[in-house]
Parts: structure tokens; sequence; C-alpha cells
């Protein structure tokens, strides 16, 4: 495109940022074209070098939730340098997320070369964008399974008998199937300390109602008979619990 004015090139340059056509506006650049942003904001590349990465990141920030509402070049400065042009641009947009438009200035200064852009260096107005993207961002969810009131927990305390664990997992290991069809039964954890011969017995139920049935022995037989001399278990206590964080 030996042919090709600066002002060519700049013009189709701003209808491929309209049409949102990322890979034609990377194919304007040289094969190792530069782009340099000096006041770029946070989490923004302060230098691209090579069309390549410049195709990349002009993808991500096209494919970003932000509709492009009107991008004008105010005016076209010519300089003794045939290849260089500065030019003014303000561009107006909006979050498609939140419907929260933005105006912004930037003053760019293009080197042009057979058609190519060479380099194109970008002092733009970072502090509306900021502040923009900072107002538009949504407030942080709660994890999905972080909620109040979600499960409740029945603990058990005990020391294992003079014949240890083995008796009391291999008891366990015949109610857990029971307790698999109690209503509300949510989960199951035998924890040991092979050391202190201490064990802790945690089962999980989606209501208090339903944990409490067990504690009070109703129902099918399950996780709920510790005090069974076939679990040779001693120094039992019990505690009820709301379960207000599960990850």
């Amino acid at each position: 495109m030996p042919s090709t004015t600066p002002a060519d090139v700049l013009a189709r340059r701003r209808r491929l940022i309209l049409s949102g056509d990322a890979d034609g506006y990377a194919d304007l650049f040289a094969p190792d074209g530069v782009i340099e942003s000096p006041f770029a904001p946070a989490g923004a590349p302060s230098r691209l070098e090579g069309r390549e990465a410049i195709r990349e990141y002009s993808r991500r920030v096209m494919a970003a939730p932000v509709r492009l509402e009107n991008f004008e070049e105010v005016e076209l400065y010519r300089t003794q340098d045939p290849e260089v042009a500065i030019v003014e641009v303000r561009a107006t947009a909006t979050f498609t997320t939140t419907g929260r438009s933005f105006a912004t200035t930037s003053i760019q200064i293009y080197r042009i070369r057979d058609g190519q852009i060479v380099l194109f260096r970008d002092f733009a107005n970072s502090r509306v964008l900021e502040e923009a993207v900072r107002e538009a961002r949504p407030e942080p969810e709660a994890p999905p399974q972080s909620r109040r009131g979600a499960m409740f927990a029945r603990v058990i305390t005990a020391r294992a008998g003079a014949g240890g664990f083995d008796g009391t997992i291999r008891l366990f290991e015949q109610q857990l199937p029971g307790a698999r069809q109690q209503p509300g039964f949510k989960g199951y954890y035998l924890l040991t300390d092979a050391e202190t011969g201490k064990l802790v017995i945690i089962s999980l139920w989606e209501t208090r109602e339903q944990m409490d049935e067990v504690t009070a022995g109703a129902g099918p037989s399950g996780i709920r008979d510790q005090h069974n001399p076939a679990a040779g278990l001693t120094d039992m206590h019990l505690e009820t619990y709301e379960v207000t964080m599960h990850i």
C-alpha cells in the first residue's frame, strides 16, 4: 500500500474500531509494530510489541462488555516528518453490563510507513477510564455455598475404648447406609487421633428439626446410637451447631 496516506490508514482504523473488527485493526500494523500507552490504566499493558501481540490484546478489548457509541478524530495534525501524524480523539462508550456511559479523550501519535502503522503512542485520559471501570464493576457475590442457615451439624467428641478405633469404624460403616436414608442427611465425618485415642463424629443435616429427630433417636437406625456398647466409646459429649459457612 505505498500510495496509502496516513489519513487513509487512520480513517480505516476508525471504521474497524467502530465495527469491532479486532483482526482487521491488527492487520493495519507492521509485523513489528508497537503500541505504547504511557498512562495505561491499572491492569492494561503499557507496551505491545508485534502485530500478533496487538491482535491478541485487541480481541480481548473488543470482546469486553463495552459498547463503543462514538469514536471521532477531532483534529488531525500534520508534522514535518511525512510518516508522523498527531490525532486528537474523543470517544463515548457504555458498559453493557450496567448501562453506565462514559466519555474519554486521547492525544495519539502515529508513525505510518508504507501504509502500515509502525508506532502508535496513546496518551489517553486514564483517570476517566479507571473511574468508569470502578463504578461499573459489580459488587462481588458471596460464594454460593457460603450462606447462613444452610445446614446444621451434630458433633460428638469421645474416646475410643481398649479395642481402639477398628471396632468403632466398622460399626459406623455398617450404620452409614441407613443414615443416608434419613430425611435431611447431608454428610458425615469421622475424625480420629491415634496418639490420644480421641475421635470426633460430625453429621450434617438440612434442618434443625431433622437433626433433632436423630439426636432424640427417632427414625430408622443410622448414625445415632453411639451409646451402643458395640461402639466402644467413652467420655462422650454431644453438641449441635448451625453451619454458617460451608465451602
